[in-house]
């Protein structure tokens, strides 16, 4: 899954204020639904996601938007291109993000080697979560992505416990991301529901009751291989 998150943990508004770094970072608040940026702008800045998600698309030849990823806490935006933005990033939710300057990303890295680790090891988990994206498009099946997508976004989420958590984005832009129809991630939602494996408590609030049989879709199971539970 190209879905970015959680992993910058030692980098935070304090580190920006050092006393040998002063004004080195800003603060950003962008509402749900603006952009943070868009394809083809200039990339002056990486952006370290402090809350919220941000879905990250592509606008394909034929003029269609094709989303490529998601991020929230800890992500680190602008990584994906040199001189200008190669994706937009348009707010889901409300975020906050912190604004490291091009210009400085280097001297910043110098004064806290943490930092600069921590950017190496996210270039790292963003390569090898797209490359995985790559290869579940092509491979496997409705359920199987699905399966992986939600075990994702629940351990991704700040406020998950006890499998609960609620879903950021809307179906129509999970569907974009998985390469699904609509109607396909719709159908299938219902079809983990009603084999008693998640549960919806609203449209967006859900509960993965079994993890371990959406764990088993993921690893390459089938829907017909795995128990139909009766909803509690």
């Amino acid at each position: 899954m190209c879905i970015a998150g959680g992993a910058i943990t030692g980098f935070s508004p304090e580190t920006a204020s050092k006393e040998r770094a002063p004004q080195r970072t800003v603060s950003r608040h962008v509402a749900a639904h603006d952009n943070l940026y868009y394809e083809g702008d200039a990339r002056d800045c990486l952006y370290v996601v402090e809350s919220g998600w941000v879905k990250l698309y592509r606008t394909l030849i034929d003029g269609q938007r094709q989303i490529v990823g998601f991020a929230n806490k800890g992500s680190i935006l602008g990584l994906e291109s040199d001189v200008e933005h190669s994706n937009g990033a348009e707010a889901i939710t409300t975020v906050v993000v912190r604004c490291i300057p091009m210009a400085r990303v280097t001297e910043i890295c110098l004064h806290d080697g943490k930092l600069a680790d921590q950017l190496l090891r996210q270039v790292g988990r963003q390569l090898g979560a797209a490359q995985a994206q790559l290869a579940a498009v092509g491979t496997q099946s409705a359920e199987q992505k699905l399966a992986n997508f939600l075990l994702t976004i629940c351990d991704l989420c700040d406020d998950s416990h006890d499998g609960q958590f609620d879903m950021p984005m809307r179906r129509g832009d999970m569907a974009e991301f998985l390469g699904l129809r609509l109607e396909t991630v719709s159908r299938k939602m219902s079809e983990f529901q009603r084999r008693g494996w998640i549960r919806m408590e609203s449209l967006y609030h859900c509960r993965i009751v079994r993890r371990d049989i959406l764990e088993g879709l993921g690893e390459g199971g089938t829907a017909d291989d795995s128990p139909i539970l009766r909803a509690s």
